[in-house]
């Protein structure tokens, strides 16, 4: 943003020469009328790095003896001291002295301003000249001197540190744009819901439906289904909602008997495990798919093993439009070797069953509980319990920041937790971290608050303006603060006038 900070149309400055001749070597007969400075203007320009000074010296009431002349030297020196520039000197001259000058302008320093003492003239005095780093914070400064043709220069003192009359100090810094963040509760949900998958390989006799535990391994692979139950089962805080079993069968064979497999067997798991547990039948369900034609295509595509020598061909076979039993003949005939690896390594694993337990968390009602779940287990809380948890301890401490930031990463899409997030993040000065939280924050006026304060620290103060307005206008109170404060950084002087003006 470019930033301009004028100080224009000051009243004259009264240097105030004659209140410091008891600190220099000028006598009572060198006295003369002070200094009018009648306009001064100082513009820092950070976008262009670059400062213009202007002053508009009045001659009027400056009176020297004619052989005598006063040299002014602008200055600009850094807070430390350590750097300064300075700036073409200004002579005021008696009479003598202004006319030697006329004639020999070559022994003045360039850029040298020469005026006669006593006379209408308004002196107008220019200089633009680069703004380095330094100059962010230092004053404006005017050395003073007095000569005659004869001796060398007799340093006028002035009151600043540094022995000039200080005229502004430059200070580029900006308020700091600070102010409360606006953390939301994240919208309730209802209890947390959670899921056990997994997968048993219940083994059938061939072209039959009925199951036999003790068949083959499938005690191992039925245990596989009722530990997952027991599980949830014996924890106190979880309710079993939802059985589903789904049951693939491999692709060889007729589809219509496979059809016939597939319903019959997936049945008769879903009726085991329901009088295992005395469920009804609105709690576990069952679906199947006859022959498991995407799994086969994982397998053939992305498995290193079994070794298979013509793998696009049988891709193209499996991705192609024949029927299923034509598609599963054409492997057969056209890659036999490869369709004996299938049928013995890859259409087993095929013949699976894939069950969901879903059940529900109870809500828990007390800060003691949700502090307890979050350290066993956070992703038993709602959202909602995260904001709860976090409202317990005191606002920015490690603890509270920590709960916000685990609460977005258990539910990364939910816009109340992200809004929080980026609140944190902010905070730490983290913007690239909040606004990819702020993308998914929403649009409510909260959200809007949050995209306000980011862009007021990131120094968009013209979009952050027109946020803080739209949540103000959505009934945040908070806005108005943020609003005072782009305020008082906007109409920011760079340059502030330290001695007193007045106007004659």
């Amino acid at each position: 943003m470019k930033r301009n900070h004028f100080i224009s149309s000051l009243m004259l400055l009264a240097m105030g020469l004659t209140a410091y001749a008891g600190e220099t070597a000028i006598n009572a007969s060198q006295a003369y009328t002070p200094l009018k400075v009648y306009d001064m203007a100082a513009r820092v320009d950070e976008s262009s790095r670059s400062i213009a000074i202007t002053i508009d010296l009045n001659m009027a009431d400056m009176h020297l003896s004619r052989d005598r002349e006063m040299v002014f030297t602008p200055m600009i020196i850094s807070e430390n001291g350590a750097d300064s520039l300075e700036l073409s000197p200004i002579i005021v001259a008696g009479r003598n002295r202004y006319y030697w000058h006329m004639r020999n302008p070559e022994f003045d320093a360039p850029g040298t301003k020469v005026y006669r003492a006593g006379s209408k003239e308004h002196a107008q005095y220019k200089e633009l000249i680069d703004f380095q780093p330094w100059m962010n914070r230092s004053t404006i400064e005017m050395r003073q001197e007095s000569a005659t043709c004869c001796d060398d220069p007799i340093p006028y003192p002035g009151p600043s540190r540094h022995g000039n009359v200080e005229l502004a100090v430059i200070d580029t810094s900006r308020p700091a744009v600070e102010g409360d963040f606006v953390f939301t509760p994240p919208v309730d949900a209802g209890p947390v819901v959670k899921k056990i998958e997994g997968s048993a390989f219940v083994t059938f006799v061939v072209n039959r439906t009925e199951l036999k535990p003790d068949y083959m391994i499938n005690r191992q692979e039925l245990a596989k289904i009722i530990n997952s139950i027991d599980f949830v089962r014996k924890d106190k805080d979880a309710t079993i909602t939802h059985v589903h079993i789904k049951g693939f069968a491999s692709p060889e064979g007729p589809y219509l008997n496979n059809v016939r497999l597939a319903t019959g067997r997936t049945e008769t798991l879903r009726r085991y495990v329901r009088d295992l547990y005395s469920f009804p039948d609105t709690t576990i369900t069952s679906s199947f798919e006859p022959e498991d034609w995407a799994g086969l295509r994982t397998w053939v595509a992305d498995s290193v093993t079994p070794a298979l020598a013509n793998r696009q061909g049988l891709l193209a076979i499996i991705d192609g439009t024949l029927e299923y039993d034509a598609r599963d003949h054409a492997l057969r005939t056209y890659y036999p070797e490869d369709y004996a690896v299938i049928l013995k390594e890859i259409y087993p694993w095929l013949r699976h069953s894939d069950y969901t337990v879903t059940y529900s968390i109870r809500t828990y009602t007390t800060i003691d509980e949700i502090r307890a779940a979050y350290s066993s287990d956070p992703t038993r809380l709602r959202a909602i319990d995260f904001y709860t948890l976090a409202q317990s301890y005191p606002v920015g401490s490690r603890e509270y920041c920590d709960v916000f930031e685990k609460a977005v990463e258990i539910y990364p899409d939910d816009q109340g937790c992200n809004l929080n997030a980026a609140n944190i993040e902010m905070r730490r000065g983290e913007y690239d971290k909040a606004q990819s939280h702020l993308l998914k924050a929403g649009n409510t006026p909260h959200a809007t608050f949050a995209r306000g304060v980011l862009a007021a620290r990131r120094a968009d103060y013209r979009e952050a303006r027109s946020l803080f307005e739209k949540a103000r206008e959505a009934g945040i109170p908070q806005a108005q603060t943020y609003l005072d404060k782009i305020s008082d950084i906007q109409n920011h002087s760079a340059v502030t006038v330290t001695v007193p003006l007045t106007k004659k």
